[in-house]
């Protein structure tokens, strides 16, 4: 049955309306539950949320106040021994720096770390003499759990990829940060009340806040992965290009782990097409981080990270440890003086005391007008502020504000800058450039003899005609010049020494004033520097005003200059002397021998001619008096002088030719004339082939002819004892008209200006003044046969008289008579002209290097049993003339050298100053400076005025009797002219230093010059902070070897270092560093160098390959280069990984180790310091996702 509808209950419209509202009224009351419901949970989540934001706030707080810290504790070292500086407060210099200090000390580290150099530990940070580091961590090592679980494993701190923690045990400890700083809570106990670690009472001071720990890793000994390796397909031309600089790096390497050309595809996608000018142009003049359109780079170590893990670029983890993408270096020296001369045996003298004198700049041993130039670099400084004007690589001009205290040198010096001193002027820059940055201005020379000639003339000099020292650079407000760098960087008692050092006044007094004034060898570097990097063969000739006078100091160019001057004279076969006669005429010459002594053949080899200028004296007791109508000497012998100026040119391939010392021969000259030709007037001189000598009637030799001399000889001219000296040849007799014979070049503009002498330079003082060879008549002496000779008249070629011996195997020719012609004359009373050994027993001004204007004039008989073509080459010392009395090479005693410098002994043997050795194994550091060998044999060598004995470029060589170390036999031995821009300031090494058979010293523990490895670069950044150098005290030996495969050995034969090669020496370097610090570039030269081979001779050591890359200077030098521009020694660059925590110890706490965590962050900082000033030079923050 169904339910009815009449049954449900009916409703009336006003108990309706009462039922609605009613059920709203209760759903407002539910929605507004709700909403208080979910505002309070919103609010008790905001609460946690909050909280937990602010721990995080804390965490980064702690991290980056302790990285503060830390950063402060590593400037703290830096004065752990010696207080710096402080003349200038706010600009502190650490003058201290030694080997012991100047890296961080390492803390806390292992050794399966190379890299790891401190740790937050229970140990100081450092210890000094004045001071320790206080930021002492706990005894709470990371690996421990907290209160609350929380730890840090060794695989989180393996995560940077600089090396593997090897345990728990080894990782950092926790340093605790209260409110009032860093603790490691030793002395401070737990409490609720009191000064604890736990009682949050908001007067407690000791309450910690948060904890941190850290580990510092040296990344400046790694690889900047952001520049550093080049296209596998580079020519090897290329390559020496940019070998210089971190891209030069090979990369290819297995221990590096990397593909080096899938590395360049990714990271240099745009500029690898053209990579030598993106190195050279683009990454050399840009700021750091610069990055060439389209190419790529890597952020951050986490993003490098991530591409190796990846396998991106060419990478794997195993790569990771020897790379870094953070490296900076200040671009400036840090070089100071690091030994006194008396350290190596030199001198006592205060005055080469230049370690002691590195702070010194006018108080005594120096003064006002004698100041020390060789000072602690960064130590030279502005007292007042100034606004720099400096040139960019483009000569364009830019400034920069320096402040008191800030150091003189603000930038090394770019050696491409080299280029704007052009043979004609500026080379592509202004004026204003040039005189900027070199101190010269083009213009008219003031030498009389070059009158309306334009010269490059030095305008920054003192009243005392001294280059200026950079604390007077300082006082001016600029930036120094280049040959006030130089100066600099030179020591000061390796320059100016002087051959007649003790001779006040006189001939030899004058001859060598040149070699006593530093700023004249400090132009000729500076010239000869230029010289090296331009691609022409000009020399550079530089003019400044020595005491009134303008003095000329000439670059070196690979040309042939004059080694020696012959005056001979001689009977010519057309008028031979026969028996019975009384008269003869004799033809007088003047012969030159040339040598271009450098292995390199010259580029754009100018016009040159060879000049013979001034006055010359020929006389003899026999002269004729009714020709010779002059009488000269303090005998009043009749007799001729001559004021001649004759020029000739070379033919072209005698410019290029002479690689040999050699006689001057017709081929050689243009238009020399028959050898009939006579001048026709006594001041007159003719360029003729001469006539032949000895037996021979063609020898096409070359000379300046002179006037004929008439002898009259008879029983009226009878010869006693007091008149034993015949015929005299004097060079510059006349003193007001000196004698020289000069080579020179036909500048671009048509003028001839010299560029070498054969003694002395452009003021005709130190030109040859009454120099003159004797050659004598008869002999005192009779022969075992009981004849006496007529000796030292040359006979001219032609048949000989009847009685005449000629000598087959020397090549003399004699007459003998059995009377004693000194107190019994033959019955006519006549005295025959005949000669003995020909041209090599004649007197000859030589030359010991025609490069040299120091120990440039001596005076020698040519003598021996030398054939005849050896003689007219005259070798001075030549493997073909071993035996005695030859083994030394030519040159003996008084007998044979007839006049020689004054600081030389007994013995002069001029050749083995191609080595300046006195025969010793050890010369490269061996603190003996004797000048003489000591029992059997006799060496030549000398010491500069500070007392050392510096080697010479051969002077690793000490067989005297072998060919190898002699650049007057062998090719290998002789000095390099590049003709190309520097691409290493190494190659310095190559800029002769004007003294005999010295380049610039980069080798020897005694060199003068290692300086310049810091002074100059190749780099032509303006910044003052750069990139991509490798610390030289690195722990990675194949980061050394990627630095040093493919170095360029010899760049003549263009041979390179080997890989094996480049693995020994990395080896070695690094075994030397780890208990050596190197504190500057100059100690590759001063102290690795000796390193790698103590003995040198004929014992090899491991570190080379051949005798040759360890005994010939440019070989040796061959790391140097590889590494002078790629590394750096001054500014630490650290990676300071940091972890973070915030949090408590709770009420309960009662150890160490019941921290409770609250938040953490990690951070990677990565951080360049300035060991010498202690600034943060940049700082890039990472902050770490794991």
């Amino acid at each position: 049955m169904s339910r009815c509808p009449d049954r449900f209950p009916r409703s009336t419209p006003a108990r309706r309306t009462r039922g609605v509202a009613l059920i709203t009224v209760l759903s407002l009351v539910v929605i507004v539950c709700l909403i208080l419901v979910a505002f309070v949970a919103a609010m008790r989540i905001e609460r946690t949320a909050s909280y937990s934001y602010s721990q995080s706030i804390s965490a980064e707080q702690i991290g980056q106040g302790g990285l503060r810290r830390i950063i402060a504790e590593l400037q703290n070292e830096m004065g752990k021994d010696a207080a710096p500086l402080l003349d200038y407060p706010r600009k502190p210099i650490y003058t201290n720096v030694s080997s012991t200090n100047i890296m961080p000390q390492y803390v806390g580290t292992n050794a399966d770390m190379p890299n790891l150099l401190k740790i937050s530990t229970t140990t100081a940070p450092y210890t000094g003499t004045l001071s320790s580091g206080r930021l002492v961590a706990t005894s709470v090592n990371t690996s421990v759990a907290a209160q609350n679980g929380r730890f840090v494993d060794t695989n989180r701190w393996n995560l940077p990829q600089l090396g593997r923690f090897p345990g728990a045990n080894t990782t950092p400890y926790w340093v605790l940060m209260t409110r009032s700083g860093v603790t490691n809570g030793s002395g401070i106990g737990f409490g609720a009340t009191g000064d604890t670690l736990n009682n949050p009472a908001a007067g407690n001071t000791n309450f910690v806040i948060g904890r941190f720990a850290y580990a510092i890793y040296d990344t400046g000994g790694l690889l900047d992965i952001t520049q550093a390796g080049h296209p596998t397909s580079i020519s090897s031309s290329d390559l020496q290009q940019i070998k210089g600089a971190l891209p030069g790096a090979s990369l290819s390497d297995s221990s590096l782990s990397i593909d080096e050309q899938k590395l360049i595809t990714w990271r240099n996608a745009a500029s690898r097409s053209s990579y030598v000018s993106y190195v050279t142009n683009f990454l050399a003049t840009n700021a750091i981080g610069t990055v060439y359109p389209g190419d790529n780079t890597f952020l951050s170590r986490q993003d490098l990270i991530k591409a190796a893990k990846d396998g991106i670029a060419g990478l794997s983890t195993n790569s990771l440890p020897n790379l870094t993408t953070f490296s900076r270096d200040r671009n400036a020296p840090s070089w100071g003086p690091t030994f006194n001369a008396s350290d190596l045996g030199g001198t006592n003298s205060s005055l080469y005391a230049y370690r002691n004198n590195a702070g010194v700049s006018t108080t005594t041993p120096f003064t006002s007008a004698n100041r020390n130039p060789n000072r602690l670099l960064p130590g030279v400084r502005f007292s007042s502020t100034h606004t720099i004007t400096d040139y960019d690589s483009s000569g364009s001009a830019y400034t920069y504000k320096v402040e008191p205290g800030d150091a003189v040198v603000q930038r090394r010096f770019p050696l491409p800058r080299l280029a704007w001193v052009g043979s004609s002027g500026p080379n592509g820059v202004t004026a204003a450039a040039v005189r900027a940055c070199f101190g010269l201005s083009w213009g008219a020379s003031a030498d009389p003899n070059l009158a309306g000639v334009n010269v490059w003339k030095y305008e920054e000099l003192t009243p005392q005609s001294t280059i200026k020292t950079l604390d007077q650079v300082a006082s001016e407000g600029r930036a120094p010049n280049f040959f006030e760098l130089l100066q600099a960087a030179i020591l000061r008692g390796s320059l100016g020494v002087n051959g007649n050092a003790g001779v006040t006044s006189g001939t030899a007094y004058n001859l060598s004033i040149q070699q006593t004034f530093p700023a004249f060898q400090i132009l000729r570097m500076g010239a000869a520097a230029i010289d090296q990097a331009d691609v022409d063969s000009y020399p550079t000739v530089i003019e400044y005003q020595q005491s009134g006078s303008a003095w000329q100091a000439c670059g070196v160019e690979s040309l042939p200059g004059i080694i020696s001057v012959t005056p001979v004279v001689g009977v010519p076969y057309s008028s031979p002397q026969t028996e019975g006669e009384t008269s003869a005429t004799a033809a007088v010459y003047l012969s030159f021998n040339l040598w271009n002594p450098h292995r390199t053949t010259p580029n754009n080899v100018p016009e040159l001619r060879i000049r013979a200028r001034g006055s010359v004296g020929v006389y003899n007791m026999h002269g004729d008096p009714a020709v010779l109508t002059s009488t000269l000497g303090s005998k009043s012998e009749p007799g001729y002088l001559a004021d001649i100026d004759e020029a000739i040119e070379l033919t072209p391939s005698a410019r290029t030719g002479f690689t040999t010392p050699a006689t001057l021969m017709t081929t050689d000259l243009q238009g020399a004339k028959p050898p009939a030709t006579v001048p026709t007037d006594v001041d007159r001189g003719e360029w003729v082939e001469a006539l032949p000598l000895g037996a021979s009637l063609s020898t096409s030799i070359a000379a300046l002819r002179l006037s004929d001399f008439r002898y009259k000889l008879g029983a009226a001219s009878a010869i006693t004892t007091e008149r034993y000296q015949s015929t005299k040849v004097a060079l510059g007799y006349d003193n007001t008209s000196p004698f020289n014979a000069v080579m020179e070049f036909k500048s671009p503009s048509g003028a001839w200006v010299p560029y070498q002498f054969a003694t002395g330079m452009n003021n005709d003082l130190t030109w040859f003044n009454s120099l003159g060879g004797n050659f004598y008549v008869v002999s005192a002496n009779a022969r075992t046969d009981g004849k006496y000779f007529a000796n030292f008249i040359a006979y001219l070629g032609g048949t000989y008289p009847a009685g005449w011996t000629i000598n087959a195997n020397s090549g003399a020719v004699y007459h003998g008579v059995t009377n004693d012609p000194w107190s019994s004359p033959a019955g006519t009373g006549t005295v025959y002209l005949t000669y003995n050994n020909t041209w090599e027993r004649s007197l000859m001004f030589a030359s010991n290097d025609p490069r040299s204007t120091r120990f440039n004039t001596w005076m020698f008989t040519r003598n021996g049993t030398v054939p005849l073509g050896a003689a007219r080459s005259m070798l001075l010392w030549s493997s073909t003339n071993n035996a005695a009395p030859f083994e030394k090479g030519f040159g003996g005693d008084s007998n044979a050298v007839q006049l020689k410098p004054a600081i030389f002994g007994t013995s002069y043997f001029p050749a083995q100053l191609s080595r300046n050795n006195f025969g010793s194994s050890t010369a490269i550091s061996a603190p003996d400076n004797g000048v003489t060998r000591t029992g059997a044999g006799s060496e030549t060598s000398y010491t500069d005025s500070d007392g050392l004995r510096r080697v010479a470029d051969s002077g690793l060589y000490i067989d005297a009797g072998a060919t190898t170390g002699n650049p007057f036999e062998r090719a290998l031995d002789k000095p390099i002219v590049l003709n190309r821009p520097f691409r290493s300031v190494g190659e310095l090494g190559f800029v002769f230093r004007d003294n005999p058979w010295r380049t610039a010293d980069l080798f020897s523990s005694k060199s003068a010059d290692s300086a310049l490895l810091d002074v100059f670069t190749i780099q032509q950044s303006t910044e003052p902070v750069i990139s991509g150098r490798v610390n030289l005290n690195t722990r990675n030996p194949a980061v050394l070897k990627s630095l040093l495969s493919d170095a360029l050995v010899d760049p003549i034969d263009a041979s390179s270092l080997s890989a094996t090669d480049a693995a020994n020496l990395a080896a070695a370097i690094t075994q030397f560093t780890s208990t050596n610090k190197l504190i500057n570039k100059s100690d590759l030269v001063n102290l690795v160098s000796p390193y790698l081979s103590p003995t040198t001779g004929t014992t090899k050591s491991a570190n080379f390959s051949t005798l040759d890359d360890q005994n010939l200077k440019p070989r040796r030098e061959a790391f140097i280069r590889a590494l002078s521009d790629t590394t750096q020694t001054r500014t630490w660059n650290l990676m300071i990984d940091i972890i973070a925590q915030s949090g408590r110890y709770g009420p309960a706490a009662s150890a160490l180790d019941k921290f409770i965590v609250e938040s953490e962050r990690r951070y990677w900082l990565h951080v360049a310091i300035d060991r010498f000033t202690g600034e943060v030079l940049d700082q890039k923050l990472e902050v770490v996702t794991e």
